[in-house]
C-alpha cells in the first residue's frame, strides 16, 4: 500500500489515510495500518495516541493550509469578484491535490474526537461566513438571492469534488473553476 516506510508523523497520517479510503475507518486496524506504512505496530504510538486521533490528523491536513491560503485571498484587498474566483479555485485546488483526505474527513466526520469534530465544524463555519461576504460583496443591492444560501450552496459542492472529481479525467481543475465561474455568472460577471 505505502510507497515506503513511515518514519514520521505525516507519513503514518498518508498510510493511515490509503487504509481508511480501501477499507472504511471502522475496518481499519492499528495492524492494517502499520502494514501501510511499512513499520510495526508498536512504532505505530511512537507517532500517534490512537486510530482516531490520526482521523483528527486528517482535518488538520484538510484545514491547515487551506485556511492560511484563503485567509491570504481575503486580506488581499482585490476586488470582491477577484476574490471570490480566488477563494472557488483555492477550495478546488485543495479538494483536488487532497482528495483522499477530504473523502475520509467528510464520511466520517462521526468518527471524529470531539474535539476534532468541534474543530472541523468551526473551520467550517469560519470559511462558510467568509465565503458569505465575498458573496454578499458581489451581489447586486436589489438580488433576491441569500448570500447564506448562496455560500452554502456553492462550499457543498466544492467540499464533495472528492465523490466525483477524476483530476485524471478530461477536465483539469483550472477548466473546473472555469465552469463553476460561469455557472455563477450571476456573482462573477465577466
Amino acid at each position: 500500500m505505502a510507497r515506503g516506510r513511515a518514519t514520521d508523523t505525516t507519513a503514518l497520517v498518508a498510510a493511515a489515510a490509503e487504509t481508511f479510503r480501501s477499507k472504511g475507518y471502522r475496518n481499519s486496524t492499528i495492524d492494517d495500518i502499520a502494514e501501510a506504512a511499512g513499520i510495526s505496530r508498536p512504532t505505530v504510538y511512537k507517532y500517534t495516541r490512537s486510530k482516531q486521533h490520526l482521523l483528527d490528523l486528517m482535518v488538520d491536513e484538510v484545514t491547515g493550509v487551506m485556511t492560511r491560503q484563503l485567509e491570504d485571498v481575503m486580506s488581499s484587498g482585490e476586488p470582491a469578484q477577484t476574490r471570490l474566483r480566488r477563494m472557488i479555485s483555492t477550495h478546488i485546488a485543495s479538494a483536488t491535490s487532497r482528495r483522499t483526505f477530504y473523502a475520509i474527513v467528510f464520511s466520517e466526520e462521526v468518527e471524529l474526537s470531539d474535539a476534532g469534530r468541534d474543530a472541523f465544524r468551526s473551520w467550517a463555519h469560519a470559511r462558510t461566513q467568509d465565503f458569505r461576504v465575498l458573496v454578499q460583496e458581489c451581489l447586486p443591492p436589489d438580488s433576491p438571492l441569500d448570500p447564506t444560501v448562496v455560500a452554502n450552496l456553492v462550499l457543498s459542492m466544492l467540499s464533495t469534488l472528492f465523490r466525483w472529481y477524476d483530476p485524471d479525467g478530461p477536465v483539469g481543475p483550472d477548466e473546473l473553476s472555469r465552469q463553476i465561474e460561469q455557472l455563477l455568472g450571476t456573482l462573477l460577471p465577466a
